[in-house]
């Protein structure tokens, strides 16, 4: 079996838990899922909702890593939640061997990692033009890499692409909005937890945009700004200054306690409290019910018994 190249790596990157149940890294290490699963065979990727960008005439790839090695200020309820992870065929193993693949090659052979992505790139711009599209790229699909510091030279190299990317660095964010040394083609997104809200509310106030996962009800306003809704494309370069981009929870989200997701009642809307979770034990399942305590509105769903306890903001 070919080994893998050790000339270059990324010593100065620290590997962090990950949330994803079926990740590798919880028990190999990067030079070892190389050399039983090999390189990966590509970087970029599509999916349901890259496609809806076309509809607002952008084409878009995103960079799939395992999530949470590359996230630093990720809090345990975003970790356990991560859509990289939890949602739709990102849950199946095959989909986590793919980004551990790759999370591996950029760790243990960053200039061939670096190859691989100039060639995806070249590409994804000029499948662009054939198609008379904008292109644009999300290197962070499911990590926060700081990549102006890291790789500067790709925002140079590919003019053409808008880049952008969620983050919940709010250092990252800050010079992204002072355009302190900043690439004029890489856009970022806050990203709303519970420990940043107030980081949050400052970063609306001076003209960034900031999202935040609801569930069940998206409101047309929040904390005082406007809503967008964040679902209907991903080209998030395009949203309007100052503005909240919702998106609404999926998979684990749903039943989050711990501020990750906020739960809205549909009819009492975002000035009271939000929706309760109670959960209910029914044989191999749980019951989750979502209740506002003012019109006693409810909300009942059913979840796995492994999906609840892999979640270690859910309390019982």
């Amino acid at each position: 079996m070919e080994k893998t190249p050790r000339t270059e790596t990324h010593a100065k990157l620290k590997i962090l838990r990950s949330g994803d149940p079926n990740t590798a890294f919880h028990r190999m290490s990067p030079a070892e899922i190389l050399d039983k699963y090999g390189f990966p065979k590509s970087l970029l990727t599509s999916s349901a909702k890259t496609d809806k960008c076309l509809s607002v005439g952008v084409l878009e790839r995103v960079l799939f890593l395992t999530p949470g090695v590359f996230c630093p200020h990720a809090t345990p309820g975003c970790l356990a939640a991560c859509l990289g992870h939890s949602s739709g065929r990102m849950q199946m193993p095959t989909h986590a061997r793919a980004r551990d693949r790759r999370t591996a090659l950029y760790l243990e052979s960053p200039q061939l990692f670096r190859q691989m992505l100039n060639v995806e790139l070249t590409l994804l711009e000029q499948d662009a033009r054939r198609l008379h599209f904008r292109p644009a790229a999300r290197l962070n699909g499911s990590s926060d890499l700081p990549w102006e510091v890291l790789h500067p030279d790709i925002f140079r190299s590919f003019r053409e692409i808008r880049f952008f990317d969620y983050t919940k660095n709010p250092t990252r964010m800050k010079w992204f909005l002072e355009r302190r040394e900043w690439p004029g083609n890489y856009h970022l997104t806050f990203s709303a937890q519970p420990d940043n809200h107030h980081e949050a509310r400052r970063i609306l106030e001076q003209g960034g945009t900031v999202a935040v996962v609801f569930w069940p009800e998206i409101p047309r306003s929040f904390w005082g700004f406007p809503v967008i809704n964040g679902d209907e494309h991903d080209a998030r370069f395009l949203d309007p200054a100052g503005s909240i981009v919702a998106l609404k929870a999926k998979g684990l989200a749903q039943s989050d306690l711990s501020g990750f997701t906020v739960r809205l009642c549909p009819h009492c809307g975002p000035s009271l409290p939000e929706l309760r979770l109670q959960l209910t034990p029914t044989g191999r399942d749980r019951v989750v019910v979502h209740r506002c305590s003012r019109c006693h509105f409810t909300l009942r769903q059913t979840r796995r018994l492994s999906g609840l306890t892999d979640l270690p903001s859910l309390a019982v």
